[in-house]
């Protein structure tokens, strides 16, 4: 009998399908306003992608702990994926322009951490990096949505708003995903949030929803586009 019920497999699916249609979308608009920095953006969130595929996977298996590779990949391509977005934003065009030395700086040490993870990880036991793996990876991730946010300042033609909470959202689904499993192992009793069926639909429904508020984000971009193609063609690339 599997660990999920069939509403929090679909969840679960649902936030992945999501995911993937917001990479398309981000790759369309990069295209649509003729912009290679936007679509490196939509690159960079393939490794996300990749993660929550790890963990569809994961839970197919009922969680066999005798299959760790699979939460060990997922935590990892998480890493790479947060550093990758964060990368990926700080190239957006103004980000060059105005602080050339910054980014710089900034890319030489994001390439440093996924490195030196990397060697970790092939050489010390996994237990010595797993917490210095996601803490890291929630920092990049944090620091890319600031950097999205300051570069809507500069440049509104990338992304509105609505797209830039969308992202957001996705750390209030870490700290209700953390929350809830502090919940499940000690009020429950629970070995971890996946055993606790209802709080673990909450945890993967806020990133349903984050998800869902990044797709109508990215939509509505579009839309705005498409229907002022002058404008559109106008934009410097």
């Amino acid at each position: 009998m599997s660990l999920l019920s069939p509403p929090v497999w679909g969840i679960h699916i649902a936030s992945v399908t999501e995911w993937t249609l917001a990479i398309a979308l981000v790759w369309r608009l990069g295209t649509v306003l003729g912009r290679t920095d936007i679509r490196r953006l939509a690159v960079a969130m393939l490794p996300h992608w990749g993660a929550g595929m790890c963990v569809l996977a994961w839970h197919a298996t009922n969680d066999n702990t005798s299959l760790m590779w699979i939460p060990r990949t997922h935590e990892l391509l998480t890493l790479i994926g947060s550093v990758g977005l964060a990368t990926a934003a700080l190239h957006l065009r103004e980000w060059p322009r105005r602080y050339p030395r910054f980014v710089l700086a900034a890319t030489a040490v994001a390439t440093l951490t996924v490195g030196g993870f990397l060697l970790a990880r092939a050489w010390l036991p996994y237990g010595g990096t797993r917490g210095a793996m996601i803490q890291s990876a929630g920092l990049a991730y944090l620091l890319f949505v600031v950097f999205l946010a300051v570069n809507r300042r500069w440049d509104r033609a990338a992304f509105n708003v609505q797209t830039i909470v969308g992202y957001g959202l996705l750390i209030l689904f870490v700290v209700v995903t953390i929350a809830l499993s502090i919940v499940a192992r000690t009020v429950y009793r629970a070995p971890s949030l996946t055993h606790v069926d209802w709080l673990h639909g909450i945890a993967e429904g806020t990133m349903t929803v984050a998800n869902l508020v990044l797709v109508l984000g990215l939509r509505r971009s579009l839309r705005s586009l498409e229907t002022a193609p002058a404008l559109a063609t106008t934009v410097p690339a």
